[in-house]
């Protein structure tokens, strides 16, 4: 992982469900289910934002298309749509499910870029831990290797690194 220098960038992320009973509380009026990922979304364009300076290239979330009609929604893109990413904010180690939503996020930017020529395709991890499943010599760091999709490790806050690990305690069930 090519790490992001440390940098105060948000304000922190507090969890938003009871991580004593798992019961949904409330929240500013409303009521939030223990599973609510609220807190990771909230990291994902932070992670964008880290990805973005780290490259040298404006990155935001865009809806691009594909064929007949069908939209495909990344957590980053550059303007001229050469440079896709999506964003993981897990924080340790992944199992199951967390390393399918990966591999899918990977086949999405291989799909949105087939034909198309000088594209740069980044998945972006928030933790070391958690990109580990996809360097090295494993088959699915291979296939990114084949596929040219790189993986990027950012930085975020303590904060916010604490919050998503508060919320995961709370969503495994």
């Amino acid at each position: 992982m090519k790490p992001m220098a440390p940098r105060e960038r948000t304000q922190p992320i507090k969890p938003k469900a009871s991580m004593s009973t798992g019961a949904p509380v409330p929240v500013k009026g409303r009521t939030v289910h223990p599973g609510d990922s609220a807190v990771q979304r909230a990291a994902e364009p932070l992670m964008v934002a880290a990805v973005a300076e780290t490259i040298g290239v404006p990155l935001a979330k865009k809806s691009l298309p594909l064929a007949e009609g069908v939209q495909c929604e990344v957590d980053g893109a550059s303007a001229d749509g050469r440079v896709l990413v999506e964003a993981f904010a897990h924080q340790g180690a992944m199992r199951g499910a967390q390393l399918k939503k990966v591999s899918e996020d990977a086949f999405k930017l291989v799909t949105l870029a087939k034909g198309r020529t000088g594209m740069r395709l980044i998945v972006a991890f928030a933790d070391e831990l958690a990109a580990k499943s996809f360097l090295g010599r494993s088959w699915k760091a291979e296939a990114l290797r084949i596929w040219g999709v790189e993986v990027l490790g950012v930085e975020l806050h303590g904060d916010v690194r604490a919050g998503i690990r508060d919320a995961q305690v709370r969503q495994f069930r």
